[in-house]
């Protein structure tokens, strides 16, 4: 059914409205802002359902120009890089029925690089060192938080200390990984984003791929590149050793999902899955140190296929 005038004006003002809302929420308020900035693309995919391609990025582009308008240039910028791009590209894939895993993949990697030429650009254009801004971003909401622990929370002159070292070395880390944890927001964007198109589509009875995560399998090659870019650490050279812990950085999370759907397969194996499940999920919360363990069995699964059910020959044959 085609839709008409007026589910084409409504699919418009919910995408716009609710995508440009939910951003301007993430930007103004902080509380709720990390939520409402995973759900800012969710209402493209309901006006994509409505109305259309036409009307969701149509959608998409107004929003764009009115928080151009209302913020600045850049925060529209971001928020197509962020939100619009993800709002569209996410149902459109699911729609033509490729797998979940291949969805975010090639989402994440287009909001990727298309990031990375706006920032090349930006960074030419206004002469800002994109490495510096980020390292004065993170020093800046490190030294906040250091002062609202030292105001509110009670702490030891020793233990206040033990916390401003801790909180420093994260910074270090974080300045030289931000690209890493970049692309893993986007990707998370895009996973929540696809697991609320799905939910929706299904309302809608319209065909997508609902391929089980326990079914998440990284590419082959992958397991390479991690292994080249381990050796690569090793090497004394700022140039070459952070682009690599980059690199790890990403891959550990994607080798984390492969070690959890195995364990989610192994678990469904069992006549207990459903508590398996739970019990998995408490020991990851309150143990973070299994998340280790998990990346590492993922990793392995290149070698092992720990999925493929064994098959038992009869010792009487």
């Amino acid at each position: 059914m085609q839709s008409n005038g007026g589910q084409k004006l409504a699919a418009v003002l919910i995408g716009t409205l609710g995508s440009g809302l939910l951003f301007s929420a993430s930007l103004a308020v902080p509380l709720i802002g990390f939520v409402s900035a995973f759900l800012a693309p969710v209402p493209l995919g309901l006006a994509r359902i409505k109305g259309g391609s036409a009307v969701a990025g149509f959608s998409a582009l107004l929003t764009t120009l009115l928080l151009a308008v209302l913020f600045s240039p850049p925060v529209g910028a971001w928020y197509a890089v962020q939100c619009g791009l993800i709002g569209l590209m996410v149902p459109e894939l699911a729609l033509k029925g490729l797998r979940p895993s291949r969805t975010i993949l090639w989402t994440t990697a287009t909001c990727v690089t298309l990031t990375a030429v706006l920032v090349t650009v930006f960074s030419f254009t206004s002469g800002v060192n994109p490495q510096l801004f980020a390292q004065k971003e993170i020093s800046d909401g490190i030294n906040q938080a250091i002062k609202l622990y030292e105001q509110q929370s009670g702490l030891s002159a020793q233990d206040l200390e033990m916390l401003k070292q801790g909180m420093q070395t994260v910074g270090q880390i974080m300045s030289r990984i931000y690209p890493a944890l970049a692309t893993i927001n986007l990707g998370l964007i895009s996973a929540v984003t696809l697991l609320l198109f799905m939910r929706t589509a299904a309302k809608y009875a319209l065909a997508i791929n609902l391929a089980p995560f326990r079914e998440f399998r990284t590419p082959d090659l992958l397991v390479w590149l991690l292994i080249i870019a381990g050796f690569a650490m090793l090497a004394p050279v700022a140039l070459i050793n952070t682009p690599a812990l980059n690199i790890l950085t990403v891959l550990s999370v994607l080798y984390f999902m492969q070690g959890l759907a195995v364990l989610l397969t192994i678990c469904e194996r069992s006549s207990f899955a459903a508590t398996l499940k739970i019990l998995l999920g408490v020991l990851l919360l309150t143990q973070p140190y299994l998340t280790v363990i998990v990346t590492v069995l993922g990793i392995f699964d290149y070698w092992g296929d720990f999925r493929t059910p064994r098959i038992t020959q009869d010792e009487n044959l």
